[in-house]
């Protein structure tokens, strides 16, 4: 097994809905494979902050979420804790000191980020450790089985973030879809490059099959148009902002977009 980033425990942010529990179910296995804790938190926060029924209210939250857990059969260990404050701050903090957070989104509002903000968008832009936002679906409709997705580039970044997409592999039992971009211009020089580069994880992790794809525009036009099935894309922290495009609207929470990963060292 690939190594993966070192924490104290893998954190959830729970708040009450089914998104939520869902990244807690897919939490389990990152626990798992760490050897630490899952750490469920809820968060109280404005005027009621201290009022009874609100901590109450998170209380019954995380007992939801831990139970959930609990029929599953996990061999994992759950820890849960009630938090004042603002739950992108929060879970930024307890960032500081995890392997992983892990939030749940139906989508992003279309003028959220821009207007109100987001707990998703600003807890994988700001977490100090790799940030999971594990896309929901509407009832009944099972988690995408397809593969894992991430881009070969020239960033110092990519490194990380090539080991993050194969520890999940490995995890998941998913095979990689490595895609680079290789403009007409380039000529064969640029694919050529991409393959080689895959080999070279290919020849260190054989377990996992890792398949290129050579792309002439971009990363993000290929995850628009592709009919390959996504279950999670993988991205560095420069495209923490991209996140919106990726994970999709409130508006398409039926549709098939993939969860996402962002990795850090």
């Amino acid at each position: 097994m690939i190594e993966t980033h070192n924490g104290d425990c893998v954190v959830v942010g729970i708040d009450g809905s089914t998104a939520a529990v869902y990244a807690a179910h897919w939490a389990v296995g990152e626990a798992i494979v760490r050897d630490v804790p899952l750490r469920l938190v809820s968060c109280v926060q404005g005027p009621q902050r201290s009022d009874r029924m609100t901590i109450e209210y998170a209380r019954t939250c995380l007992r939801a979420a831990h139970a959930a857990i609990d029929d599953t059969a996990a061999q994992v260990k759950i820890e849960t804790a009630v938090v004042v404050g603002d739950p992108t701050a929060v879970l930024i903090s307890e960032s500081r000191h995890a392997a992983m957070v892990c939030v749940g989104s139906v989508g992003i509002g279309r003028f959220a980020k821009a207007l109100l903000g987001s707990t998703a968008a600003g807890v994988a832009e700001g977490a100090e450790c790799p940030a999971a936002v594990v896309r929901s679906y509407a009832p009944r409709r099972r988690f995408p089985a397809g593969s894992i997705v991430v881009e070969v580039n020239d960033r110092e970044e990519n490194h990380d973030v090539l080991v993050a997409a194969v520890a999940e592999a490995q995890l998941r039992g998913r095979p990689i879809l490595a895609v680079g971009v290789c403009p007409p211009e380039t000529g064969m020089s640029a694919r050529q490059e991409l393959l080689r580069r895959c080999a070279v994880w290919h020849d260190l992790y054989p377990d996992v099959y890792i398949s290129t794809v050579p792309v002439a525009t971009s990363f993000m036009r290929f995850l628009r148009t592709t009919p390959e099935p996504i279950s999670l894309v993988v991205v560095g922290a420069h495209e923490a902002a991209e996140l919106v495009k990726i994970v999709g609207s409130h508006a398409d929470s039926n549709a098939d977009n993939p969860s996402v990963l962002v990795a850090r060292p």
